[in-house]
């Protein structure tokens, strides 16, 4: 019975929180101010991924995932470029983009493409929609519009290919080697081949550079070289530092995949946070934690790598599942999607 699975209530309480509706579609609010209402493609994705893992597990249906379709096919950049916008604003009962926002965000991207093939492999694509067709759009126009030539990986945004500055920027969490595989088995295009070779090396290569095994939120990577960029280079005064987007990769590297290579790398980081009384949120490279609060933004990413290695850490494993499983919500969209996102990933056994 679905009420008796232990991630039912969690994921209802996320759902009445986040997910809205509008004009047929639904989207997840990712602001988190009150009576405000923004629509991200990441928060899209997170979106898809996860109502296509609680389908898996009968707590929602083929209808609800629909309309997140609907909602992405409302928003894409143009007619001929299927990549999402990555920001919507709502006002009254009308959601649009702005102008300066009709650019996307790769990881959103990524994810709507995965979650969409998830559906094909559940439901087909005979129906209503075709799944697979709508995937492989979005896949073939990452590579047209984000694939960059010269360092074989993904921009930030296709807005990043114009902008000299940013053109050879990582987002460390984009990094995501499975859907790489997935991508090149989909279109048999050779270029996702080798962006999936290439962000396994890069990503060992910043495994490598600390004790810690922490990865930075943004490198620069030009050919095979990888260097750290500035605070404030791009987002932050935390670019450097493992803070709100690299808390994402441990995450990235353990789901749907069992490559030994990425394990070694979450083992590592594993390593760390094994040693630690509690996860905090950001943290410098050489492990000195920036903040003395806890997010779970952070703590969800560490419980999804720590289930797939529970062998070797069966105690943080069990410690950190029940405090993903809690059905408690924070009132921070980051916090609690990648909570819920991370507690069905592992109610599904990583799949």
């Amino acid at each position: 019975m679905k009420r008796t699975n232990p991630v039912y209530k969690l994921y209802h309480s996320w759902q009445s929180h986040y997910v809205k509706s509008v004009n047929e579609g639904t989207f997840v609010n990712g602001s988190d101010e009150k009576n405000s209402q923004e629509a991200l493609s990441e928060s899209q994705g997170y979106g898809m991924l996860i109502t296509m893992l609680a389908a898996k597990k009968d707590l929602a249906t083929q209808a609800d995932f629909n309309k997140f379709v609907i909602y992405y096919q409302q928003h894409t950049i143009s007619k001929q470029n299927r990549l999402m916008a990555w920001k919507q604003n709502k006002s009254n009962n009308n959601i649009q983009t702005l102008a300066k926002n009709n650019t996307d965000a790769t990881d959103g991207d990524m994810d709507i493409a995965y979650a969409l093939l998830m559906a094909d492999q559940k439901w087909h694509s005979t129906g209503k929609y075709n799944y697979k067709k709508l995937a492989t759009n979005i896949v073939n126009d990452l590579i047209k519009y984000n694939y960059n030539d010269e360092n074989e990986l993904l921009r930030v945004g296709n807005w990043a290919k114009n902008d000299e500055k940013y053109n050879n920027l990582i987002r460390t969490s984009d990094l995501i080697p499975s859907y790489f595989k997935t991508f090149y088995e989909l279109t048999d295009d050779k270029r996702w081949q080798k962006t999936y070779l290439k962000s396994i090396r890069i990503l060992e290569k910043l495994s490598d550079k600390n004790k810690t095994g922490l990865i930075p939120d943004f490198v620069l990577v030009t050919d095979n070289n990888v260097s750290n960029v500035a605070p404030n280079t791009f987002e932050s005064e935390d670019d450097n530092k493992y803070a709100w987007n690299a808390n994402r990769v441990p995450l990235r590297l353990a789901f749907a995949t069992s490559n030994q290579e990425l394990k070694k790398i979450n083992k590592k980081i594993l390593t760390f946070f094994n040693q630690q009384n509690s996860i905090k949120a950001v943290y410098n490279l050489d492990g000195s934690s920036s903040n003395d609060y806890s997010s779970m933004a952070f703590t969800a990413p560490i419980a999804v790598a720590a289930y797939q290695q529970k062998s070797e850490f069966q105690n943080l494993s069990e410690k950190l599942r029940k405090q993903v499983y809690d059905d408690t919500l924070s009132k921070n969209y980051y916090a609690d999607t990648l909570k819920v996102l991370a507690a069905l990933m592992i109610d599904n056994e990583l799949k």
